[in-house]
């Protein structure tokens, strides 16, 4: 018999393609604490930007732009949600774009942070931080079911128990780190203590992760909140990657880190009402402190505590308010141009106060608002603040008719990186806020899915939020 029609395995080669899709992207999320390692870090056959992590961010998006149209949305969340993304990657690009002239300056300033080419200072400056921004799109667009959004929880929370497994073996390896006191960055350059600001944990963590401390100590603030939701919810299994990411957090020195993911925490249990749980862990907490004074303990205990008793908002902010925020904002306010626009990416290494010694040689502001400030001007700064105060709003209240787990863990995740953007953190995408994307996605798939289970119950199909399949 004849047969003239389409073969009868395509559907499954559609879901094979659709599960190779997903692992790859799986693989990247897993991926992200590790994309600086120095073997990752490495170009291929001497081709400049070929590296593994690329390529492998490569292969996310080219399923993303093949195998979606990302400009349809299929509800008003996803619409509005893709505006915005897009007026932030627009704002970005402007911003990178008014830096690309300052490519020589930027080098010269801080050779081991900038290229000196413009091709190099591009794509290091522009299409590595995409990636990171990357899994914002393919969330929303690809992985839109609770078990998808669940299975990303359970590979978020294995990245980051392999990172604390990798970090305090390093830390154990090379116990004499441990010694050097804490590596506050601001602390210790205004001091004029350059070798203790590169050395200790801060060397350990550029040496084998090719980050920043303060950039795993954002990766634990926003994951943290996240195994302690999987802790609650399933039981013993968790408990132990919840507690090496405890002490790697501890063991990492950072102060900003360790008091942000106590609050975020905190905050997750009081939202789910699991006091006691809250009163055990301040206990522990107490106990832990008071048996073992480590150096980022004791320093966390004296912080504003001078000779004389005195306390400080600089002594308070570890020397930002005096040797950075305060110099910056006297020399932007005082110029017409830099005040409303700016001085494009990394505007902070641009500044003319950067050899007088009045400014900490720094490539960014320690203030994620101020910074943005310095890059894009007073006007684009008012505009973030009322998105970030008209967003918080909006998380907040979709929260509360949500009463979700995984929601308030996400929102708890978010809620610490809002504050570690007193001290720390950018607004545009770096490898410190890279799990930023993937978890903002996910708490709007989560309203999408209750926006659906709304448009089922009034058993209206044509006003439904259609699911996010593989076509």
């Amino acid at each position: 018999m004849n047969y003239s029609g389409r073969a009868p395995y395509h559907p499954t080669f559609a879901h094979s393609d659709a599960q190779r899709e997903q692992f790859f992207f799986l693989l990247f999320i897993f991926m992200l604490p590790f994309s600086r390692l120095p073997l990752l870090d490495n170009n291929l056959f001497g081709i400049q930007g070929f590296k593994p992590f690329n390529l492998l961010s490569g292969v996310v998006l080219a399923y993303l732009v093949f195998q979606s149209r990302l400009l349809h949305a299929t509800d008003k969340i996803e619409q509005r949600s893709i505006r915005l993304f897009l007026l932030y990657f627009a704002t970005f690009t402007v911003a990178l774009i008014r830096s690309i002239p300052n490519a020589p300056l930027l080098h010269s300033r801080a050779p081991n942070s900038f290229a000196e080419s413009y091709l190099d200072f591009t794509l290091s400056s522009c299409v590595v931080p995409a990636f990171y921004a990357l899994p914002f799109l393919f969330i929303l667009k690809r992985m839109c079911s609770f078990q998808e959004l669940e299975r990303i929880t359970t590979v978020i929370c294995l990245s980051i128990l392999s990172l604390s497994i990798a970090f305090i073996t390093l830390v154990l390896m090379n116990p004499s780190v441990l010694l050097s006191g804490s590596p506050d960055e601001m602390t210790d350059l205004a001091a004029g203590d350059s070798r203790m600001a590169a050395g200790g944990i801060n060397e350990l963590c550029a040496t084998y992760f090719g980050i920043h401390y303060n950039t795993i100590g954002t990766i634990y603030i926003c994951t943290i909140p996240l195994l302690l939701h999987r802790a609650l919810k399933r039981g013993a299994f968790w408990i132990v990657p919840l507690g090496l990411s405890l002490l790697a957090v501890l063991l990492l020195e950072s102060r900003s880190a360790l008091v942000t993911v106590a609050a975020s925490c905190s905050l997750f249990l009081i939202l789910r009402r699991r006091f006691v749980i809250l009163v055990l862990g301040a206990a522990a907490a107490g106990v832990t402190s008071f048996l073992w004074i480590g150096p980022t303990v004791a320093a966390l205990l004296s912080i504003g505590f001078g000779d004389s008793s005195a306390v400080s908002a600089d002594s308070l902010l570890t020397g930002r308010v005096e040797y950075v925020w305060a110099p910056l904002l006297n020399e932007w306010t005082s110029n017409i141009g830099l005040f409303l626009l700016g001085a494009g990416r990394y505007g902070v290494v641009t500044s003319e106060l950067w050899h007088t010694g009045a400014l900490i040689q720094v490539t960014h502001a320690h203030n994620a608002i101020i910074d943005f400030f310095l890059d894009c001007g007073v006007i684009l700064t008012s505009v973030l603040l009322v998105f970030l105060c008209v967003g918080t709003a909006t998380a907040w209240r979709v929260g509360r008719r949500l009463n979700s787990d995984l929601y308030w863990a996400l929102f708890a995740c978010i809620f610490g990186f809002g504050v570690g953007m007193a001290t720390e953190r950018e607004i545009f995408p770096t490898a410190a806020n890279m799990y930023v994307f993937p978890i903002i996605a996910m708490m709007i798939n989560l309203a999408r899915l209750r926006y659906l289970d709304f448009c089922r119950s009034l058993s209206s199909p044509t006003n439904c939020l259609t699911r996010c399949e593989a076509p």
